[in-house]
């Protein structure tokens, strides 16, 4: 083994508001060795790991990365061999998977980008010959294995001198655990290092060659793996004794009375399941992963439609939708804690009573007395490590995040309670506490039953063990034959001849969530609209309408450019219309007849530096004064409008016709404007996907957090927004010159509006994340057509507003809904 440092962490203190999570903490790591960081949630491992990784910057200490200082700096670890696999992956979820492999690996170890799909497959294959992984696939269809797959292959790929590993088997089958150890193994065999974070102890004694324990912050010390046997490893981890054992069990429960009886349930991925549960035990689900045992308990809390019969306590239930599964009486904890179990801007308080505002209800209001009455009796009940209960509970540790996820599930006092991986991502502390928690529950009347991967823990939770195989259940384990073994054993044995089943989005819904589908539905809409209103009036294709139509589709499809820009990284600038306008009111003095050249110019840089200094100011109020896009960007349409008032009160000074004719110029029907609107939409479209900026802004719109850990500069990435935006207003401003004749100060504010509403039908996400140009270019057209097709309809102007608003709630009803069907569950 080598015996260089590759990672060094020297004195690290790090404070977060109310918590000292480091505490003058030393770590080293030597080149050839697995070496592993252990200790309870809320412990600082994975705080630890950030500041290595340079995605936390240490408020004390330093940290160096073979022999080079890293210095809150994500890019500068990477460069320096740095790769982490973290506990939530760091994926972004709006790209798909070679996208995301391609940003998550140094410059130096990306491809082309026209060869990222042939370059990510062969990443997957490398993992596993039979990944079910596509690189094309968008990361938020993936189910939790498989972005979690994702992430390791990302880490692998970068050929790290240092791999970090923070719980990197909670999500993965048994087959994906060899697997992982094998890479570990190839890693340090070529001299790199490992730092594996785990709550497995096991895990920790089979692949590590030194371990460090943390304790409340602090290092607790480093010592030889095979020294150390598991229970002094957990004394080490808890500061002391720690009770191990599972509470005990239910004894001649079968005089007990039924609290769940399920007779032939059948739904996607299982069929013809029968069960029940008695007073004072708990069912154990077993079985490979996607055998049915997931999906039935997800059908029994009304996520997935299922038929058949349920009855709780004797009375018939319904599980059509989980708000009825839940007046039933059916309560679920979800295995995915982070996408469906908190909700991490929210506080404790809120999280915790959500679950139960029934019993905050005072005259028909929540009572913010009651809220947090119940919810400090939680904290306390539960010991969960916070600071207070309206700290977000995105800050806290895995741990305490589950225990207060089940604390608010039993708040509302669940006849059955359905728990999925009960200890995900927990330390062996919290365990314990949530096995006796839900040994109390069985023990008052409520049916308890829970999906594991764990079998250990299955074995020593449960009473009985259902193991269900190609969705059905084909053995039943009780008394002395739930253990360990056992269960492996039937489980095993039950699929050994199977094909795994591969439950997925149908083609149509997947195809309505791509970048293609928006495109081609505006199309059909247009050709539709422009064929029936053709068919009604004779007129409506005629050269002298199209000629007026066609220009002011090019400068509502450049305004809605510069607004896509915008919205790809979660921002909207309702300031587009008064700077139009400003524009105008501005080269009203400029461009006007006789004026010389030198004075043209000067108008057109006056022009270019106030667009400019809009899109800078914009972009300061809400990046560094942190205001909303959207009131940030209220206040600069007030302040644009109140300019162009000042300088025009009314609407004057006449552009030349020098200018105006060349604006006009057109080849045949079509204008030289909106020929270049068409030939901008294609570059940019090109640029959206097959270039860094593309994938940059889309990255950051699609999740902030895990961009800047791939490197990219989310400032400076939302100043380019900004003043692209900005730029893009001005540009559009320039053909509506020949529109508009004269400096009008009101002429650009319809353009707000519509320039959101072209991007939005164009299939435009307002999260940011996902747009298309042409589609914004279409969206324009479409716009553009329905407030002239009116009058060739013989209709009222009303019909311009309900045809308009009705074509933004079907797009985006649509567009939603079919990203909802795609996004794995």
């Amino acid at each position: 083994m080598h015996s260089s440092i590759l990672l060094k962490v020297d004195g690290v203190t790090k404070l977060f508001p109310g918590v000292r999570a480091l505490d003058n903490v030393t770590f080293e790591v030597r080149a050839g060795e697995v070496h592993a960081l252990v200790g309870e949630n809320g412990a600082g491992k994975s705080t630890l790991m950030g500041v290595a990784s340079g995605a936390l910057s240490a408020d004390e200490g330093s940290v160096a990365i073979c022999g080079e200082q890293v210095l809150g700096d994500p890019e500068t670890a990477r460069d320096l061999g740095l790769a982490i696999v973290r506990q939530e992956p760091a994926l972004m979820p709006d790209l798909s998977v070679s996208e995301n492999l391609y940003l998550g690996v140094p410059p130096r170890c990306r491809p082309p980008m026209n060869q990222c799909r042939q370059w990510a497959l062969k990443l997957l294959k490398r993992w596993s010959d039979d990944v079910a992984v596509d690189p094309g696939d968008r990361v938020n269809t993936l189910n939790p294995e498989q972005r979690f797959i994702v992430e390791i292959v990302k880490a692998l790929a970068a050929d790290p001198k240092v791999l970090v590993l923070d719980e990197p088997t909670e999500h993965l089958l048994p087959e994906d655990v060899e697997r992982l150890f094998e890479r570990i193994k190839q890693v340090t065999e070529r001299g790199s290092a490992v730092v594996y974070i785990s709550h497995r102890i096991r895990e920790v004694q089979q692949v590590a060659d030194r371990l460090t324990v943390l304790r409340d912050g602090q290092g607790q010390g480093t010592y030889d793996a095979s020294s150390m046997d598991e229970h002094r490893i957990v004394e080490l981890i808890v500061g002391g004794e720690l009770d191990r054992e599972f509470p005990a069990k239910a004894i001649n429960t079968d005089s007990e009375p039924t609290v769940l009886e399920v007779k032939s349930l059948r739904g996607p991925g299982f069929s013809n399941v029968d069960m029940h549960v008695r007073r004072g035990e708990i069912v154990g689900l077993a079985g490979i992963d996607a055998n049915g045992q997931r999906e039935f308990m997800r059908a029994l809390a009304g996520i997935l439609h299922s038929s058949g019969s349920i009855t709780i306590n004797g009375r018939k239930a319904t599980n059509a939708t989980p708000a009825k599964a839940t007046s039933s009486g059916i309560r679920y904890l979800p295995g995915d804690r982070h996408r469906e179990g908190i909700m991490a801007e929210l506080s404790v308080r809120e999280n915790f009573s959500l679950r139960s505002l029934f019993k905050d209800l005072s005259a028909g209001l929540t009572s913010r007395r009651s809220e947090t009455q119940r919810a400090q009796q939680a904290v306390n009940q539960f010991a969960v490590k916070t600071p207070s209960v309206e700290t977000p509970i995105g800050s806290l540790s895995g741990g305490n995040q589950q225990k207060l996820v089940l604390s608010s599930v039993l708040a509302g006092d669940p006849q059955v309670l359905l728990v999925d991986e009960p200890t995900q991502g927990v330390d062996i502390g919290t365990r314990m506490e949530i096995y006796r928690t839900l040994r109390q529950a069985a023990s008052r009347g409520v049916a308890v039953i829970v999906v594991s991967s764990d079998q250990q823990e299955i074995a020593g939770l449960c009473d009985r063990v259902m193991i269900f195989s190609r969705g059905h259940v084909v053995k039943e384990l009780q008394g002395k034959d739930v253990v360990e073994s056992k269960i492996t054993s039937a489980v095993l044995t039950a699929t050994s001849t199977r094909e795994r089943a591969s439950e997925g989005t149908s083609k149509f819904w997947k195809w309505t969530a791509g970048d293609i589908a928006p495109i081609l539905m505006l199309a059909i809409a247009i050709i539709a609209l422009g064929a029936y209103t053709g068919s009604v009036n004779e007129y409506y294709f005629t050269e002298r309408n199209l000629a007026g139509v066609l220009p002011l589709v090019a400068t509502l499809a450049l305004v809605a450019f510069g607004q896509q820009i915008l919205m790809l990284v979660g921002g909207i600038d309702l300031s587009v219309g008064p700077l139009m306008g400003l524009v105008l009111v501005l080269q009203s003095f400029f461009l006007i007849e006789g004026a010389p050249p030198e004075t043209q110019t000067l108008g057109w840089a006056i022009v270019l530096g106030v667009v400019v200094c809009v899109g800078l100011l914009n972009w300061f109020l809400v990046d560094p004064l942190k205001m909303h896009p959207m009131v940030a960007t209220l206040v600069t349409f007030m302040a644009l409008q109140a300019v162009s008032l000042q300088l025009r009160p009314i609407p004057g000074g006449l552009f030349s016709d020098g200018v105006l004719e060349s604006l006009d110029s057109s080849v045949g029907i079509v204008p030289l404007t909106l020929a270049a609107a068409v030939i901008l939409a294609l570059l940019l479209e090109f640029g959206l996907f097959r270039s860094r900026w593309g994938l940059s802004f889309r990255g950051l719109g699609s999740r902030p957090e895990a961009a800047r850990v791939a490197g990219i500069k989310p400032r400076l990435t939302r100043l380019s927004a900004y003043v692209g935006c900005s730029l893009f207003a001005g540009l559009a401003a320039i053909p509506m010159m020949a529109q508009v004749g004269s400096g009008d100060p009101n002429s650009g504010t319809s353009y707000t509006l519509t320039s959101i509403a072209a991007v939005v039908i164009g299939g435009a996400s307002l999260f940011g994340g996902r747009g298309s140009f042409v589609g914004a270019l279409l969206g324009a057209l479409l716009i553009t057509q329905v407030n002239v097709v009116t009058s060739f309809l013989g209709v009222t102007d009303a019909w311009q507003s309900y045809l308009l608003g009705g074509m933004i709630l079907a797009s985006v009803a649509l567009y939603s809904k079919s990203r909802q069907m795609a996004v794995a569950k």
